[in-house]
């Protein structure tokens, strides 16, 4: 038996060929690990990896066809992936400018190249079309990996430079179709055509169906009809299906098979869950898959001896010159916010020089073509050399200036928002600061959408400080969420330092004692108790809540301090209703629209990095620590300390904080404007965050009981029709049995809900 299951496993294959096999997917691992943190894709150094070791060159890996072989399934596996992560919504939204950004993209390398290898005067058209054509697509991974380092991806830029990406990957297949008409000798003139019927025709017969009904009929009739356990085997079974029935079917029609790929994974894109499966379950064997296919497909493929070839290197910095022909595409890109008069920051052409420079990036469809285009005899090595040597530079430049000029920009962004600081703003002046707001916006997708908040803004007299857009699905219904941070160039608001915040919050805390605390009908209210009506500094009270307390135990000083307290909370409400109502109108019935107060600089902010960076509860018992903080920063011991030994102090100790952060802190504390806060008034604020802390603890403990015991509720009430607690449970019963819950379970909610106010 041991003699028999010895030459069952052996075949040949020695443990030498494993180990060596091994140790090479280790190296081009480790490659990709060091070039990523360089700031360079993964894939530039799994792809040196190949050269290095392949056959190439050192020749230490053996049965290179094997990994070739698997690594053209994880090119496969890839196409596959990019159809399930088709977002549907996002092209709606994007509109015809990623069209645009698409087609013009894969025209204007596609037509440098054919320049370029006219020139060079040993091209045929043919040959001068593939090599225009390695140059088209941009790698959406490589873009969107810088973008997100930069966190710009969920910004409506980057929303528009994914989108784009999606229509150059779809137009690449287009062109990888077509070299296999290319390859001929002498076709005919409907031969150069067929491809792009059969491409095209494909993507609208099977890509409708696949964003339409095909989803809502694999989901309602076959998925939902199966048993947990076995609903992922039958989706990834449908998946495999499709797969093998697509790629065949598009590849002897004269369209590329990888089409066939991306189109069976489009018809996932539209199911929540098996997008979301798929996306889980396939990651580490996708990441895999991809480091064989770049180290062995593409690296193995790298006439890495031609690199010392003048001519080769020569003709790779020529052909960067088709990298560069997308930087025009910045023209496509709308402007989504004003330029602010005298500011250095300037977000329309930060947008433009954004997009231009992430179209710029090239990764595996630019290997996938070029190696093609080698295999066919399309061109000779060295042009193949110069094409990998021009790809690969633009694998290394393009994502490091990309994500470099994100962060110029940004810093920028946080420059102009320092200068709007309300601290610095009040100081000197009225003592009041302009308003800021957070407006959170849901509205069904349509074309141009973010564009058309620039209007609203506008004619609201606001400022757009920061935006950023998400979408609640995938489908044409999908629900986008745009989340708006606002300066209200119309409205002013009282600053309110420490000292007259701790003054309304105890005469609250008062008048709520002498009422026995909320009255009934204030229990879902913003004067429901104190910690709703203070959290971590901000004060919640409007006129509609006020008339609810007597006010009579309280002074004169004190009284007067609520009264105008709620006064200016009850404009601050009116200018929020405004807002509301002037999005919705302007967005459609549709719309869902919500406005908060927002402050950029919180005073609580510094106090919560030393919570989070010394490892503190944040309760009544670690003042001595907060004590302890600022002795040590006042090391003359003159008991006083300014907002730069501060600063100076907490950075040297390792935290995390913005010199904004200690600039809006020690201003908060600081009563009589000299700068320096001694060491009771930084007890005294200490206190006061510390209490608010344990409020805010007390708030959460109670909200979540509430929802514990909602939660028991509609057990026990499932359980008494007879449901148990289905994951499907009829949608009028169970809405039925939540209200009722909700009416057990509280008292009715009335009074005006004040906003957040956090100055």
């Amino acid at each position: 038996m041991p003699f028999s299951y010895g030459i069952a496993l052996n075949h040949g294959i020695s443990h030498v060929s494993t180990d060596a096999i091994f140790l090479f997917l280790v190296i081009a691992t480790g490659a990709g690990i060091v070039t990523a943190k360089l700031g360079m894709p993964a894939l530039v150094g799994e792809i040196i990896a190949g050269c290095i070791f392949g056959p190439q060159l050192a020749d230490f890996c053996p049965y290179p066809e094997a990994l070739v072989l698997v690594g053209e399934i994880g090119l496969i596996m890839l196409l596959l992936e990019a159809g399930v992560e088709l977002d549907v919504a996002q092209l709606r939204e994007t509109g015809l400018r990623a069209m645009g950004i698409g087609f013009t993209g894969t025209l204007l390398p596609l037509c440098v190249g054919m320049g370029l290898a006219y020139a060079s005067g040993n091209a045929s058209i043919k040959s001068a079309m593939a090599v225009g054509a390695s140059f088209s697509p941009t790698s959406l991974g490589v873009a969107a990996s810088a973008l997100k380092a930069g966190k710009m991806i969920d910004t409506p830029v980057g929303q528009l430079i994914v989108a784009s990406c999606v229509v150059d990957d779809v137009l690449a297949l287009i062109l990888l179709s077509m070299f296999q008409v290319l390859v001929k000798p002498s076709p005919s003139v409907i031969e150069y055509f067929l491809p792009i019927i059969s491409s095209v025709g494909f993507l609208i017969v099977l890509g409708v169906p696949a964003v339409t009904f095909l989803p809502r009929f694999i989901e309602d009739k076959i998925l939902k009809r199966c048993s947990d356990a076995y609903r992922d085997l039958v989706m990834f079974t449908i998946m495999t299906v499709m797969l093998l029935a697509y790629m065949p079917l598009l590849y002897y029609t004269k369209a590329s098979y990888l089409t066939g790929a991306f189109l069976a994974g489009v018809v996932f894109s539209q199911i929540d869950h098996a997008h979301h499966v798929f996306m889980d379950k396939t990651h580490q064997l996708m990441t895999w898959l991809l480091r064989v296919f770049f180290a062995a497909s593409i690296g193995f493929q790298v006439p890495v001896k031609q690199f010392g070839d003048p001519y080769v290197i020569g003709w790779g910095f020529i052909l960067y010159l088709c990298v560069a022909a997308k930087l025009p595409l910045a023209l496509y890109v709308p402007q989504f916010e004003d330029v602010k008069p005298g500011a250095s920051y300037n977000p329309f052409l930060r947008d433009r020089i954004i997009t231009a420079l992430a179209m710029t990036c090239r990764g595996e469809f630019s290997f996938i073509i070029a190696s093609f285009a080698l295999s066919e005899g399309l061109f000779n090595v060295q042009i193949y050399a110069a094409i990998v040597w021009a790809v690969l530079l633009s694998c290394i430049t393009s994502p490091f200036v990309l994500l470099n000029l994100i962060k110029y920009f940004n810093k920028k962004q946080m420059e102009y928002l320092a200068s709007t600081n309300p601290i610095k703003l009040a100081k000197d002046g009225d003592g009041t600061t302009p308003l800021f707001l957070h407006i959170k916006a849901k509205a069904p997708a349509f074309g141009g959408m973010q564009e058309k908040f620039r209007k609203i803004v506008n004619d609201l007299g606001l400022e757009v400080v920061e935006r950023r857009t998400n979408r609640d699905g995938r489908g044409f219904n999908a629900t986008v969420q745009t989340d708006l941070y606002v300066r209200d160039t119309t409205m002013t608001v009282p600053l309110q330092k420490i000292a007259a915040q701790k003054k309304i919050k105890k005469a609250l805390t008062a008048v709520m004692g002498d009422t026995g605390g909320a009255k009934p009908g204030m229990e879902g209210s913003s004067m429901g108790s104190a910690a709703m009506s203070f959290r971590q500094g901000s004060m919640r009270v409007s006129s509609n809540n006020l008339s609810n307390l007597s006010l009579q135990s309280l002074e004169k000083e004190e009284k007067e301090a609520l009264q105008s307290a709620a006064a200016q909370e009850d404009a601050i409400i009116k200018r929020g209703e405004e807002v509301e109502k002037a999005i919705e109108e302007a967005l459609g019935s549709d719309a869902d629209v919500a406005v908060d107060v927002w402050n950029p600089w919180p005073w609580t902010e510094v106090l919560d990095k030393i919570v989070e960076h010394y490892g503190i509860s944040g309760d009544n018992d670690d003042l001595p620590t907060f004590v302890a903080i600022f002795d040590k920063i006042d090391s003359d011991g003159g008991g006083e300390i300014d907002q730069e030994e501060m600063y100076e102090a907490l950075m040297e100790a390792g935290l995390d904080i913005t010199e904004e952060g200690v600039i809006t802190l020690v201003a908060m504390i600081d009563e009589d404007g000299n700068g320096d806060i001694d060491r009771e008034e930084w007890k005294e604020t200490c206190e006061f965050y510390l209490e608010l802390k344990a409020e805010e603890r007390g708030m959460q403990m109670q909200e979540a009981a509430r929802a514990d015991f909602m939660k028991n509720l509609r057990k026990k009430k499932l359980e008494q029709l007879g449901l148990g607690q289905p994951v499907d449970a009829p949608p009028v019963q169970v809405t039925t049995i939540i209200e009722d819950g909700e009416k057990e379970g509280k008292g009715s909610d009335s009074g005006s809900v004040g906003l957040n106010i956090d100055f």
